[in-house]
């Protein structure tokens, strides 16, 4: 049935929001903060010791062989810069109050801070010289023995777990190449969070500008990067919202409604492995050659 023409249709509430995509939310560990530790984020960031990354090495110890035990070094310093997520929305004071503006701006923040998220863990988005980031952590470039996304993925678990990440690591991948994992057959779901075969978990990214590898360069036409590193963390403050009413802006009768909450994030050991991964499925003879 078409609208009697000239009635103005009636503002009813907004359909109730569904779950949040598969993302880096998936995948990585998130740690909630408040009062003092949140306060610490939000001014400076945080380090931590790598004690447990490193790996081991064989050492003969045959009667009358002396040789000299591999030592390694002391353990790293990893650190996170931390930054903020934001939203802001403008919009007039008729017909909606400011509790519901409020409700409303951190709303918006929610559904779309992973995306902002991991465009910054990617190559840090708009911030500038921001730490650390998948393309500026030195990464080691993998070249897998075989065609297709399964043995790309299979050579960068192979490179990661060779090198000394004992404990199950996460893998970074641009959702463009879901397709090609999911037909390759490596994938499975465990609970919200996807995984390798080997358990491996896999951070599905959005946007076009999270494909790009080592210094941010671009990967071959039809693949994307993938990297892995050791568990990710995230640690975030609670979400910010000002007094909207405080906030008016009285010239234009406009509420200005702002929400935002400080992250940091970092992975686990400072190795950071990656790979090219053709986004085709099924891999066919005329898919791009392995770079």
């Amino acid at each position: 049935m078409t609208a009697i023409a000239g009635l103005v249709p009636n503002l009813i509430d907004a359909p109730p929001v569904g779950q949040l995509r598969y993302g880096l939310f998936n995948a990585a560990t998130i740690t909630e903060l408040s009062g003092v530790e949140a306060g610490r984020l939000w001014g400076a960031g945080f380090s931590f010791l790598t004690d447990h990354c490193g790996g081991a090495n064989e050492y003969d110890d045959a009667c009358g062989v002396t040789p000299v035990k591999p030592f390694i070094e002391g353990s790293d310093l990893m650190e996170a810069d931390p930054f903020r997520i934001i939203a802001k929305k403008h919009c007039g004071t008729v017909g909606r109050t400011a509790e519901e503006m409020a409700a409303a701006i951190r709303q918006q923040l929610i559904s779309g801070e992973q995306t902002a998220v991991e465009r910054v863990v990617w190559n840090g988005g708009a911030l500038a010289a921001h730490a650390p980031t998948l393309t500026g952590a030195g990464a080691t470039v993998v070249t897998p023995v075989a065609p297709g996304a399964g043995a790309a993925i299979a050579a960068l678990e192979n490179a990661a777990y060779a090198d000394g990440l004992g404990y199950r690591g996460v893998i970074h991948i641009n959702m463009q190449a879901y397709a090609a994992l999911a037909y390759s057959g490596i994938l499975i779901q465990d609970g919200n969070v996807w995984r390798t075969q080997l358990g491996t978990a896999v951070a599905f990214y959005a946007g076009a500008d999270t494909i790009t590898g080592p210094a941010d360069v671009a990967p071959t036409a039809g693949f994307v990067y993938a990297y892995m590193t050791a568990a990710t963390h995230i640690r975030r403050t609670n979400i910010i919202v000002p007094d909207v009413s405080q906030a008016m802006d009285r010239t234009l009768n406009q509420w200005v409604a702002l929400a935002e909450r400080a992250y940091a994030v970092t992975w686990e050991c400072p190795e950071v492995f990656t790979v090219q991964v053709p986004a085709a499925a099924p891999a066919v003879a005329t898919a791009p050659a392995v770079p």
